[in-house]
């Protein structure tokens, strides 16, 4: 074809046709401007073809995380969450008035549930959602309503790890110190731990350790409901626009 318009040229030139060979040129120009333009449509489409699948692909991820973090604060935290209150107003209430225990060993084993989740929602996974971050995949993320969730829902993770930070108390610290600590017996506590527990349960610092792993307690109990309702949102949104694609 290239040896094909080459000879046209040529003899345009030779038989001194310039006004033809101008035309000729226009031609040829316009020729290869269409085939830019094909191409470029060409390789447009493909480049769409390939995004719209990461798409999909990142979409069912956020879906399948969003799923196991809600599994996590329904199963692990929420069910745990009351536990972990009781023990702690059990050991306020014994710090701040002169009560009697009766059951030392049930109690201690109560009181030291209040270290339970002190890391908040740090066992939540973010890593699908850091990566299209990372990577600048986001924006593959075509529904704006879907986006919003999403970095919504991220965003409130992080600022519990800020309040975290905030209220993080040492209990679990504070207990473990006292007594060791075998997770395939944890409930046994010796005679002369519990007895030093005891005492240490009314000191000061223990109450102030109290105040402030409640606090959060307290904050996280408001906070999970809320996220596990935005979690099904998206879920929703996802499926839907899954099934549009």
């Amino acid at each position: 074809m290239i040896k094909f318009f080459r000879k046209i040229r040529q003899n345009l030139i030779s038989e001194n046709k310039f006004s033809k060979y101008l035309i000729y040129a226009i031609g040829e120009i316009i020729l290869v401007v269409i085939g830019i333009l094909i191409a470029l449509s060409i390789n447009s489409w493909n480049q769409g073809r390939i995004d719209k699948k990461s798409e999909y692909k990142y979409l069912k991820d956020i879906k399948k995380e969003i799923q196991n973090n809600n599994y996590i604060l329904d199963f692990y935290i929420k069910n745990r969450l009351p536990n972990k209150i009781e023990g702690l107003l059990s050991a306020k209430k014994y710090s701040e008035e002169n009560i009697e225990i009766k059951d030392t060993i049930a109690f201690l084993n109560t009181v030291t549930k209040g270290g339970m989740i002190t890391n908040g929602l740090g066992i939540l996974s973010r890593n699908t959602y850091n990566e299209l971050l990372s990577t600048g995949n986001f924006q593959l993320v075509s529904k704006d309503s879907i986006k919003i969730k999403v970095k919504n829902y991220y965003w409130g993770l992080d600022a519990d790890d800020s309040n975290v930070k905030t209220y993080k108390s040492d209990i679990t610290k504070f207990t473990t110190g006292l007594r060791p600590y075998n997770s395939s017996n944890p409930e046994y506590i010796s005679k002369y731990d519990s007895e030093e527990m005891m005492v240490a349960f009314r000191s000061v610092e223990f109450r102030k350790i109290i105040d402030r792993e409640l606090s959060y307690a307290y904050n996280l109990k408001n906070k999970i409901d809320g996220l596990i309702e935005e979690g099904l949102e998206i879920i929703e949104l996802i499926n839907t626009e899954l099934k549009e694609k």
